[in-house]
């Protein structure tokens, strides 16, 4: 029991060092990307961090070494797996990096830390050597997995942040389109206005359209990328709208009162799971101290005194 507990405390001890010294090697990245976010409502990485990352990958060395990595990466890589992680990467956000360097990540970041583990738990259970490698492929597996934990984590996210934007967005495309603007125009004005995930997305569509793709191309290329339903049928109304030749003013009006009201319907849907989601806490941790309270006193007094 000492020995397991003596790991655990290790790898916490690991774990809060090395985020410890990651806090003050970023400690100024840190505060001005977090002013940055408090004063224009959103995140831009800053030139000192680009200029960092630039610098760092400029190194002969490091960037010899990290081609053949992601050479001999490419080569046991599905292209199957390699399509699907695409996707995954685009869907989070982080469409500029490729699935197969983010599985050379995946890699290196679960060998160091499993080397890491061991490093900290061989030490202290030398008699017990098959448990100590259980437990460090347990953490090379958790170290391999988190990275798409977090993608799943961030691309919720990012369909969440696109649901809630489109309602401001496709209102200020409309009333451009009142003013007489036209739609592209409209949209690279809004997306120009209105930074997110939404008008990275649009813009997406905008340049493909200068690359010589059609709109209703580019406008189904941009309904497969978005994995959500509400805006999927949103661009789907638009394009038939599109192929059929309807003012599409008045279409983007109805579709933003469509994506208000679902938006309603979904704050009264998750208002109504309130009552039933508060029921189990309620169960275990509000109702027992109650009991204590008010029944504690009688039963203690009847084991002291007797029922007489």
């Amino acid at each position: 029991m000492i020995p397991f507990l003596f790991m655990i405390c290790a790898l916490l001890f690991f774990v809060l060092l090395f985020s410890a010294i990651l806090n003050t090697i970023y400690r100024k990245e840190i505060a001005v990307e977090y002013r940055v976010e408090h004063y224009f409502g959103k995140k831009e990485e800053s030139s000192s961090k680009k200029r960092k990352r630039t610098n760092l990958l400029s190194n002969p060395l490091v960037h010899k070494y990290w081609q053949i990595g992601v050479e001999q990466v490419n080569r046991t890589f599905a292209k199957k797996n390699q399509k699907k992680l695409d996707l995954l990467l685009h869907e989070a956000g982080y469409g500029n990096r490729s699935a197969v360097e983010f599985r050379l990540m995946q890699l290196l970041i679960s060998i160091t830390g499993g080397f890491l583990a061991f490093l900290l738990i061989a030490p202290g259970s030398e008699s017990n050597s098959s448990f100590v490698l259980l437990l460090v492929l347990a953490i090379v597996f958790l170290f391999y997995r988190y990275p798409l934990f977090y993608l799943a984590k961030k691309k919720t996210k990012r369909i969440k942040q696109i649901d809630k934007e489109m309602s401001d967005f496709f209102d200020m495309v409309s009333l451009l389109l009142e003013a007489g603007v036209g739609l592209e125009g409209a949209i690279s004005n809004v997306c120009s206005r209105k930074p997110g995930p939404l008008s990275e997305e649009f813009k997406q569509a905008l340049d493909e359209m200068r690359r010589g793709k059609s709109r209703r191309e580019a406008f189904h290329s941009l309904k497969q990328r978005v994995p959500s339903e509400r805006f999927q049928g949103v661009m789907m109304s638009i394009i038939q709208a599109d192929h059929l030749g309807i003012g599409m003013s008045k279409v983007i009006k109805n579709l933003t009162n469509r994506i208000r009201e679902q938006r309603r319907e979904a704050a009264r849907e998750l208002a109504m799971k309130a009552p039933v989601k508060m029921l189990i806490p309620m169960i275990l941790f509000i109702f027992p101290p109650l009991f204590i309270v008010i029944i504690g006193p009688m039963v203690v007094k009847i084991i002291v005194d007797g029922l007489g």
